[in-house]
């Protein structure tokens, strides 16, 4: 992922988008895991919430990358 972004006449890092895919991802996650009461099961829910960021992160850059392993 060493391409950049045009956006607006402005380019970005294309590890920008995929970081923004991935909070959204982890914010509707985290809302859906308060919802049914999950988090009474994790020891730390920050580093729980990083953790899941960091996993979807690897994905989305997996999925967008031009060429895959």
């Amino acid at each position: 992922m060493t391409d950049e972004v045009c956006v607006f006449g402005v380019f970005v890092p294309s590890i920008l988008p995929c970081s923004i895919i991935a909070y959204v991802a982890v914010v509707v996650i985290s809302r859906m895991l308060r919802a049914i009461g999950a988090y009474r099961y994790v020891w730390h829910r920050a580093l729980f919430n990083l953790a899941l960021f960091v996993c979807f992160l690897g994905a989305s850059v997996f999925l967008f990358s031009k060429t895959h392993l």
